[in-house]
């Protein structure tokens, strides 16, 4: 595991949020950091109005994350906004729905929160104090076994904890979770950080040395393919691939040095985008990949299926581009006002934009 400074700017957030969203990583004393595990997020007339890093869309219930543990809750497909009840005020990072009404939000300090009631209500899964005793107790037991492996992970976490400016806490940001109709599923985040669960959440299995990242990179992405198999992304090109054979994810050949920051599937193509406007396609389940021109120098923050071959690209800057897997831009929006971090589907024709200031909507692009 990295030494903490190392996160900065190269994180999901640290590409997308303002370096404010960092005080739970440093700066902050140590009975200051423990309060944003210890005291739920505290109702504000502001909420509506934070910055926002992540969202997500089931039906008309949407969903919208971001700092000081803001969770925002939409029934009528982001229209209107709610702040919920949060059992945590960490800065948060990612939503996700991984079952009808079923929806994780992650976040700093090791925070894995699920809510049964499409977002009404957070039941706290995982912090930095229950991750870093999981871990420890996972290789510990193969560290007696004499595995090598599970004594250098447990190596690396005694530092990392050393380094945390709360003891006991394992600060990692976690970024991004992905779990399968059959309730196997992965959990990923920043200094390699990588879980899987085969009960849909309920438990929990560090995996760490299982992900052919020794080097310990940040990992942004995980998703499903259409074959089925799991994908994961990250750092300096990072390409990853689930072989259920061995238990392990295999390195694949990238077509990009940089970082990735997400994945996404639809029913033929499966994509990866990162920084300074890079998009890539593959059609052969990741085998091969060619660049997308989507004609942008911003960040990729999100990519939306929007129709057979198809993908909505929204970057940093507010623009959206419709791309198709033949490499051509199709067509561009306006851009929006302000910084987005994340955007998803909300409506047929119409996207919601999370970023400075809370949720936007806006039109998709015509074809």
């Amino acid at each position: 595991m990295k030494n903490l400074d190392q996160f900065g700017a190269r994180t999901r957030l640290g590409a997308a949020l303002c370096a404010a969203c960092f005080a739970t990583l440093a700066g902050f004393p140590a009975a200051a950091r423990a309060e944003v595990l210890d005291r739920p997020a505290p109702p504000s007339t502001l909420a509506l109005k934070r910055s926002l890093s992540g969202i997500a869309v089931q039906g008309a219930n949407a969903l919208a994350v971001g700092v000081r543990g803001t969770i925002l809750v939409s029934r009528d497909a982001g229209k209107s906004w709610q702040q919920a009840s949060v059992p945590v005020s960490a800065d948060l990072t990612t939503v996700r729905f991984t079952a009808p009404g079923v929806a994780w939000a992650l976040g700093h300090d090791g925070v894995a929160l699920r809510s049964a009631d499409s977002g009404r209500t957070w039941t706290r899964v995982l912090d930095g104090r229950s991750l870093a005793a999981l871990v420890k107790t996972h290789y510990g037991a193969l560290a007696a076994a004499g595995s090598a492996e599970a004594a250098e992970v447990l190596a690396e976490l005694d530092r990392a904890l050393r380094q945390s400016a709360t003891p006991g806490v394992l600060p990692y940001p976690l970024l991004d979770i992905r779990i399968g109709a059959d309730g196997e599923g992965f959990l990923a985040g920043a200094f390699g950080v990588l879980l899987r669960t085969q009960d849909a959440g309920k438990t929990w299995e560090p995996m760490l040395e299982k992900a052919a990242n020794d080097r310990r990179m940040h990992l942004y992405a995980l998703e499903q393919g259409a074959d089925g198999n799991f994908y994961l992304a990250g750092e300096q090109g990072l390409l990853r691939r689930y072989d259920r054979a061995t238990g392990r994810f295999t390195e694949l050949a990238s077509p990009y040095a940089g970082t990735f920051f997400g994945l996404k599937a639809n029913g033929t193509a499966l994509v990866a985008y990162g920084l300074r406007g890079n998009a890539f396609v593959s059609e052969d389940n990741a085998a091969t990949w060619k660049p997308l021109a989507l004609g942008a120098a911003a960040t990729v923050v999100a990519a939306i299926p929007a129709g057979p071959g198809q993908f909505a690209f929204v970057t940093q800057s507010g623009q959206v581009v419709l791309a198709g897997a033949d490499g051509k831009p199709a067509s561009a929006a306006p851009r929006t006002r302000g910084e987005v971090f994340d955007a998803a589907l909300s409506a047929p024709g119409q996207l919601a934009l999370a970023g400075i200031g809370g949720v936007t909507l806006a039109p998709m692009p015509s074809k």
